[in-house]
């Protein structure tokens, strides 16, 4: 038990080190501000033409498509560039060094990577719903005042999920290092499926067909989840799309555990 919380404790540094660490540099939030700032902007007119001579398509009006997708974007924006520094540490041989330290390189990783991440993220939400509220007004409306109240902690789960699940795709995806030398591919790859199927857009925009195979992808809980939840907003589909999440959490993390134990094997074999 003292071993669980010494090690939880070495985490949580981890994480509030990071977090502090961001915050002492807030002049690096302002290119992802900006450029977040310029997409909602861009895609609201895109949604403006598109909606030109009708009030709704698959179920989304304008005013939904446009917070649909502020929020969409939160988690490409907050989470979606662990690949980099991972796949760095993995190429400059920092991986050896790392692997020898007294605690579990994933969570290790996950905490001090996901910990810094967090703080931009909120920051670029509240940018979203700042430029929202200029934008279109406030999201839309839920059903009744207790689906009012819940919705945030909804959606703040949602977000959290879907970050923990980019972290642990793309923590996979840069682990193929141990195996290629040039493993961007990979990623560009992850991205543009991640973009395609839910993020730039609600699923229920996409062919029937290709919906319902997106579904059966962890695709649509990085984005379309969260998105969901802050647009159209049920009980029942919010507790959906968070076991959904959950289960591809799951998956995502035992994917993790074997890529990482085949690589690690061999670097030990190949002497590092």
């Amino acid at each position: 038990m003292r071993s669980l919380r010494r090690g939880s404790r070495v985490y949580a540094v981890a994480a509030s080190t990071a977090m502090r660490e961001k915050l002492a540099y807030p002049g690096n939030f302002a290119g992802s501000m900006f450029t977040y700032a310029l997409f909602v902007f861009i895609f609201s007119r895109v949604w403006a033409g598109a909606y030109s001579g009708t009030t709704e398509i698959a179920g989304y009006t304008m005013r939904m498509s446009v917070w649909y997708f502020i929020v969409a974007e939160v988690p490409s924006f907050g989470f979606g560039r662990f690949f980099w520094t991972l796949s760095r540490d993995m190429k400059s041989g920092q991986v050896a060094y790392l692997l020898v330290r007294p605690y579990d390189f994933i969570r290790y990783n996950f905490a001090e990577k996901f910990g810094g991440s967090l703080v931009e993220a909120c920051v670029i939400l509240a940018e979203g719903l700042a430029v929202g509220l200029m934008l279109v007004g406030p999201p839309p409306a839920t059903a009744s005042a207790m689906a009012a109240m819940t919705r945030p902690l909804f959606l703040a789960a949602s977000l959290l999920m879907a970050g923990t699940l980019n972290y642990l795709l793309q923590m996979t995806i840069a682990m193929t290092a141990f195996w290629f030398e040039e493993n961007e591919a990979f990623f560009w790859i992850f991205q543009k499926f991640s973009l395609v199927v839910g993020t730039l857009m609600p699923i229920e925009f996409l062919p029937r067909a290709a919906a319902r195979i997106a579904v059966w992808t962890p695709f649509p809980y990085l984005s379309y989840a969260p998105a969901r939840i802050a647009v159209a907003f049920s009980f029942s589909d919010a507790l959906s799309l968070l076991a959904r999440q959950a289960l591809w959490i799951a998956v995502a993390l035992w994917l993790a555990r074997i890529v990482f134990a085949s690589g690690s094997r061999r670097l030990s074999v190949n002497g590092g």
